[in-house]
């Protein structure tokens, strides 16, 4: 028996989770006060969240190659991953203006390697787009970790955006997979 007034619950649908992480995006892009700073105001290099915002834009540009590779390898898959790459270079845009330009960028891991080494794509296109679902679910998985640790709103805002936007991509992902 339920209580009066008590609707009976329901789970979010898709609609209103992809609307939602929309004008999150929005609203973190458009609202944030450290986001929007000018070049007068302090040093990024000082703020506590900076390295959360390097180490999002390093993985958002390293997915970014991944899709745009894809969808090179795979041409049947072109339409789907365009689409992608436009919501990953907006995602960069923001991440860019965050961190305060493109030259903050981490350094390669080994000295020899260099970010434009294309990555490798699965030969077939089922399993490139499963390779894409894993990198994009990991992507969603760390910006939603550094948006709890993250200690600026503004940042944290974002870090969530972003983490909304790559739950989109999963979904997409997904329907590509069962249509390949």
């Amino acid at each position: 028996m339920t209580s009066l007034g008590a609707a009976p619950s329901r789970g979010v649908g898709r609609r209103v989770l992809l609307l939602g992480s929309g004008a999150a995006t929005l609203a973190a892009v458009t609202g944030c006060s450290w986001l929007d700073r000018t070049p007068e105001e302090p040093d990024p290099e000082v703020h506590p969240d900076r390295e959360r915002l390097v180490t999002a834009r390093d993985d958002q540009e390293t997915l970014l190659a991944a899709v745009r590779a894809t969808a090179s390898a795979h041409a049947a898959l072109a339409a789907t991953l365009d689409a992608m790459a436009a919501r990953s270079e907006e995602r960069l845009a923001a991440l860019d203006k965050a961190v305060g330009d493109t030259s903050t960028a981490a350094e390669p891991a080994s000295p020899g390697a260099t970010a434009a080494t294309p990555p490798a794509v699965p030969a077939r296109p089922a399993q490139a787009v499963n390779a894409l679902l894993t990198q994009t679910r990991a992507a969603e998985t760390a910006r939603s970790e550094a948006c709890r640790d993250a200690t600026d709103g503004g940042v944290a805002r974002l870090l969530g955006a972003l983490a909304a936007g790559y739950a989109q991509d999963v979904v997409v992902l997904r329907r590509q997979r069962g249509a390949a």
